[in-house]
């Protein structure tokens, strides 16, 4: 569990900082379901993050949130189906929180990532 549960929050902590801003920013978040696919390596479809959850993601997001899993050495598939399963229950709106508030990662997310994190490790 520990080594499917590290790579998502250690990429949580990396987007909430790229997220941050100044404490008085506020924060508005418009949600749509929808099917999202985006390319983060700029390679063919192939290579493509697709994800079915309510909330749609930033490109950048998607990119900065696969190419900082990979860096835990996990595979592709499973930093994409971690990005599905959050795409469900973590908006944009809570990366940015999380970033406002020095990278502190609230207990609902947390229990969202390890939810996440077992789902997808299989994929490892």
């Amino acid at each position: 569990m520990t080594r499917a549960l590290l790579p998502a929050i250690a990429v949580v902590l990396c987007l909430a900082a790229g997220c941050g801003g100044s404490k008085s920013a506020v924060a508005t978040t418009t949600v749509t379901k929808t099917l999202t696919t985006t390319n983060p390596t700029g390679t063919s479809a192939s290579r493509s993050v697709t994800t079915h959850g309510r909330f749609q993601y930033p490109a950048a997001v998607t990119e900065n949130y696969m190419r900082s899993c990979m860096k835990s050495k996990v595979t592709r598939a499973y930093c994409a189906c971690t990005l599905d399963k959050l795409s469900n229950t973590v908006s944009t709106g809570d990366f940015a929180r999380i970033g406002l508030s020095g990278g502190r990662i609230p207990p609902r997310i947390r229990t969202l990532i390890t939810k996440a994190a077992m789902a997808c490790r299989d994929k490892l």
